[in-house]
């Protein structure tokens, strides 16, 4: 078997998954992670979860017996939180019942930096037990075990589910765009050179924990007033920017993308509990970032997420020019930023 030690009779597996930005927003769901409306995201490359994951001979009666390390410490908080979501899921990793579960997990990016940690992390989690049940099973990985993964991810953190493709996906089924599914997200293929390793400079405005929960968030979209009209808009918007990646039509990309954003806290503002996630520094930001496209012709814009950090999205060609603009004329918005781009996905790692 691939990774076994014959003397421990342990299975050790190594998975890196990205982080991933959605241009059209998922916001609210129904149970089990099922999206309110599709969306549609870049899988980012620097910013990632690696995993190693180390099953063993099971030494308690517990269904589930794992043991959870993030940067070296055990946290058992989100500890309980894996070994539910394995427990929830053991049909599709039976291997439960007889091993111990080992996981030390570490990112690339700071907590509460404003990138999505818990879509990286499941999605390498997922990754991770499922090559192992993949092992026990002596099967080969393949097209099919990206779904299954994809699938198993989505249950973990529903945004995870699209870090398991490179490049751009989509959560959601779609009317028209063949393949889109609820229960996992599929990979967008046919991508225009002007939106190839599409750069993302991220500006972390705030690093302290949110305060309001992303669950607490989608949960407020189940008697929002606008919500219908929200999802219908999200699906439109998904299957307008497939083919705005297709044919390489930016100004409609930025459109998208900034009014997606600012519909995502619209959304928050007008809910029945009403919340407010941006800060002073995220509307200066925005208010630069659209000034300087507008006097200088440069094509980039801003996207967010749940929370007051502000995504910088600017094709590759101008790197440079955008890159001197956020090092000089938005350091005073934010207390660091990260440079990435469009990744290649998740990876299995060499132990």
């Amino acid at each position: 078997m691939g990774n076994t030690t014959e003397t421990t009779n342990e299975i050790k597996v190594k998975w890196r998954c990205p982080s991933n930005i959605a241009i059209v927003k998922y916001w609210g769901k129904k149970s089990v992670q099922i999206p309110c409306n599709p969306s549609l995201s870049l899988t980012l490359s620097n910013s990632y979860t690696e995993v190693e994951v180390t099953v063993s001979e099971k030494t308690t009666h517990e269904q589930v017996e794992l043991t959870y390390y993030f940067e070296g410490e055990e946290n058992q908080k989100f500890g309980n939180r894996v070994a539910a979501y394995l427990a929830d899921n053991i049909d599709s990793f039976p291997y439960l019942n007889m091993v111990a579960v080992t996981i030390q997990s570490k990112n690339s990016f700071p907590h509460s930096a404003g990138i999505a940690s818990s879509a990286s992390a499941f999605g390498a989690i997922a990754l991770a037990m499922l090559d192992i049940a993949y092992q026990f099973e002596e099967k080969e990985i393949d097209d099919d075990f990206y779904q299954k993964a994809s699938e198993l991810a989505r249950l973990g953190s529903g945004s995870a589910c699209r870090s398991v493709f490179p490049s751009y996906s989509i959560w959601g089924e779609v009317d028209g765009i063949e393949g889109t599914s609820n229960e996992y997200a599929v990979g967008v293929h046919n991508i225009h050179p002007i939106f190839k390793n599409y750069k993302d400079a991220i500006l972390i405005v705030e690093d302290e924990p949110k305060k309001i929960s992303s669950t607490v968030g989608h949960s407020l979209m189940n008697d929002h007033p606008f919500a219908e009209i929200r999802f219908k808009q999200a699906e439109k918007r998904t299957k307008e920017l497939v083919d705005i990646l297709e044919e390489g039509d930016i100004d409609s990309f930025i459109q998208i993308c900034e009014s997606d954003a600012l519909t995502l806290h619209a959304m928050m503002m007008t809910s029945t509990d009403y919340y407010l996630l941006v800060k002073p520094g995220t509307i200066t930001a925005i208010e630069k970032i659209m000034q300087f496209r507008l006097e200088n012709l440069v094509p980039v814009c801003f996207t967010l997420d749940a929370g007051p950090n502000v995504h910088v999205l600017y094709p590759e060609k101008y790197q440079d020019v955008v890159e001197e603009f956020i090092n000089t004329e938005l350091k005073d918005t934010y207390k660091k930023v990260i440079f990435d781009h469009e990744g290649e996905g998740p990876q299995k790692l060499s132990i």
